[in-house]
């Protein structure tokens, strides 16, 4: 019995001892043995891995390592890391550009197009030229001002020119007053106006002769309504230049005279050719050519206006008489300056329908 425990505890220390040998040289074959370099599919495998994560890392390449047997290849291995590293580096580009297609995927779908309500929606808020409504737009207001009127040739109505004059003669206008109701019309950069005023034309001469130190004065004066029609033009927003013309319509003339002398019999001499010249002068129907120029503050409806109208025509007629006055065509000028305001139509219409 004992020689049996004997023999196998032999048997047994010599397997180990065999084992243990066979792991030796097992582990010695494995560090002499240099690593074999990737396969395709483990490149592949990587790339793959490195697709999926390259928004969250950046690429970060994994030398290989090199194992020697002795210390010399031992440094080699150290010097020939960083070759592989710039290599690896140097070939980053083209991964991540290999990559980019996967991560920003392209939608072929064709989009819906837009429906009809929202295609008005969005026209209806593009702005529109300030100046240059699409629409026609309706006002009507009222307007006052005062200008300077001068009526020319009233001298010559009661002195002939024929023997050289003693005298001298100067003809002078007035300010005047003149108000009325109008209406406009606007489409886009045109426009036209219609209007009646009350308006008074008139003027005076101041005669002075030398060899008896004698002054004249006589003034004419005409109250007339007067009809305007205007057409404008809107080059910029508010702004309109406008031409037309207007009838002069006299309802009342008045006619005075005085003089420098004094004395009860001067005085009844003076009222006596006052009296001639109101039965000798009376008033025509005026036409005048008119030009104007303003502005319209459209949120305020207030407008203001320069105007100048020139009576083309007679506007004094001298009857036949027995006093030595002739007949001469008296024109007339006016220019003023108006306020006015308008009240816009379109906006009531607006909102009676609201």
């Amino acid at each position: 019995m004992t020689n049996n425990k004997k023999s196998n505890r032999r048997k047994r220390a010599a397997i180990t001892a065999i084992l243990l040998l066979l792991a030796l040289l097992i582990g010695w074959d494995r560090c002499t043995e240099k690593e074999e370099p990737k396969s395709d599919a483990g490149t592949s495998a990587t790339t793959n891995i490195a697709e999926k994560h390259n928004d969250k890392e950046p690429h970060k390449p994994q030398p290989s390592v090199i194992r020697q047997k002795t210390k010399r290849n031992r440094r080699q291995k150290v010097t020939e890391e960083p070759v592989i590293i710039q290599k690896t580096v140097e070939k980053q580009p083209e991964e991540e550009i290999e990559c980019m297609p996967s991560e920003q995927p392209v939608n072929t779908k064709p989009q819906p197009e837009p429906k009809k309500d929202e295609q008005h929606v969005v026209e209806a808020e593009e702005p529109a030229e300030v100046f240059a409504p699409s629409k026609h737009r309706f006002a009507i207001g009222v307007r006052a001002g005062v200008g300077y009127s001068s009526i020319t040739s009233l001298g010559g109505m009661t002195e002939s020119y024929n023997v050289r004059p003693q005298f001298t003669l100067k003809e002078k206008g007035s300010v005047v007053f003149r108000g009325g109701i109008y209406g406009t019309w606007r489409y886009g950069m045109i426009g036209a106006e219609l209007g009646v005023d009350y308006l008074r034309l008139s003027g005076s001469t101041e005669k002075h002769t030398a060899t008896t130190d004698l002054t004249e004065k006589m003034s004419v004066g005409c109250d007339a309504l007067a009809p305007q029609l205007m057409f404008r033009f809107y080059p910029y927003d508010g702004f309109y230049m406008s031409a037309g013309a207007m009838v002069v319509l006299p309802f009342h003339t008045s006619v005075g005279y005085e003089t420098s002398r004094t004395g009860t019999i001067y005085r009844q001499q003076d009222e006596l050719a006052a009296k001639h010249l109101k039965e000798t002068v009376s008033s025509n129907v005026q036409f005048a050519p008119a030009l104007k120029i303003g502005y319209t503050d459209k949120n305020t409806g207030l407008e203001a206006a320069v105007e100048y109208d020139y009576g083309a025509t007679d506007l004094l007629h001298t009857n036949k008489n027995e006093y030595e006055y002739t007949e001469r065509c008296n024109n007339s000028h006016y220019i003023g300056v108006n306020i006015g305001y308008t009240i816009d139509l379109n906006k009531k219409v607006q909102n009676k329908k609201d």
